[in-house]
């Protein structure tokens, strides 16, 4: 007597496998983006418009003075550039002249200079394409350098150089590591639109850091998700890195010499950061979204503010440790925070898609 044995059903089998991988990618993008995430509201501080500009692309403090990265994120204007408001004695936001013609700053960075009584700037650059429904194909993109000359009290700026790479497909932040070297937040970008499409919905990874080593640009962590702002901590040793689409932040270990990047350890957190700054004590401040669909409405029509969240984040010893939520709104004080500075009891938030500066003043 024989057994017949039953045929391999090869078509079941791959339909199977299809489903399966279908309802792991949904689940990723699920989560990614976190379509059923609400944001906490409530802030113990009280807060002041400062000021209204295109859009609040990044803020960097220092001398006691904040220095604005503005551009709309939609079209370019007349009033992107890079702007001072004193923290003390009431000054105003003021415009910095000096910039090139064609500039329109995302992410920046600063360092003192060699004596300390100075400063240098570092700017992402969104070059020629910032009109509305350019491609990211179309855009060319640069890091613009400037010396800051007056810092404490009237800033002004003396631009140094500007420098291109092919691996600037689509720079986000900015980070100076020293003379000449910097690192550069590298966000979801390619040639191809559906990898692009699944990338910026952070169903595949597309983002990376890059290192300018003082001649050339460098791949120094890839594989990343959603690529959007970085920091390097005072000692150097440390550059921590957030993912908007993996919903954390990636401590990395820094070989100084090189500049090589080994990761270290990372903190999941409660939405998907934008933009991160540090502040004199050594605290991180975080700029988060915890619905990335009402943060791309948003976008997509100005009456529908989505929520803003501020994180604070400690860390020892290069690594972030734990977060709490220092300010949550509606949407309708500010929309869609995308930065939170710190200095002191001040906390300055700022939006690329909402124009108002929010001043606040901590608990």
């Amino acid at each position: 007597m024989s057994l017949r044995r039953r045929p391999i059903r090869w078509g079941r089998i791959s339909v199977i496998i299809v489903v399966a991988v279908l309802a792991g990618v949904g689940a990723r993008a699920i989560w990614a983006n976190g379509i059923f995430a609400h944001a906490p509201t409530g802030f113990a501080g009280s807060c002041k418009v400062a000021g209204h500009l295109p859009g609040i692309a990044d803020i960097e403090i220092a001398h006691n003075m904040a220095f604005i990265s503005a551009s709309s994120a939609h079209t370019a204007g007349k009033d992107d550039g890079l702007y001072a408001l004193p923290l003390t004695g009431g000054g105003r936001l003021v415009k910095l002249a000096g910039t090139p013609k064609d500039f329109h700053p995302r992410g920046i960075g600063l360092t003192a200079s060699p004596n300390g009584s100075g400063l240098f700037l570092l700017a992402v650059n969104r070059r020629g394409a910032a009109s509305a429904g350019a491609g990211i194909g179309n855009r060319r993109f640069s890091i613009d350098s400037f010396e800051v000359t007056n810092p404490d009290t009237a800033p002004a700026l003396v631009a140094e150089g500007t420098i291109e790479g092919g691996l600037l497909t689509n720079p986000q932040d900015v980070a100076a590591a020293g003379p000449g070297t910097f690192y550069v937040a590298n966000g979801t970008a390619g040639s191809n639109p559906i990898l692009h499409a699944l990338a910026a919905y952070g169903v595949i990874s597309g983002g990376n850091v890059l290192y300018f080593n003082g001649m050339s640009f460098r791949v120094m962590a890839d594989g990343l998700y959603g690529t959007r702002s970085l920091a390097l901590t005072p000692d150097g040793q440390h550059l921590i890195v957030a993912g908007l689409l993996s919903r954390d932040l990636k401590s990395f270990a820094r070989e100084g010499f090189s500049g090589t990047l080994t990761e270290d350890k990372s903190l999941n957190l409660p939405a998907g950061p934008e933009k991160i700054t540090l502040d004199s004590r050594g605290d991180l401040w975080v700029a988060a979204h915890a619905n990335l669909p009402d943060w791309r409405a948003f976008s997509s029509d100005p009456s529908k503010p989505s929520a803003s969240q501020v994180l604070r984040v400690s860390l020892l010893g290069g690594v972030p440790q734990s977060v709490d939520q220092v300010y949550g709104n509606d949407g309708s004080q500010i929309g869609g925070a995308s930065v939170a500075a710190s200095n002191g009891k001040h906390l300055l938030v700022g939006s690329s898609l909402d124009g108002r500066l929010l001043d606040c003043t901590l608990p």
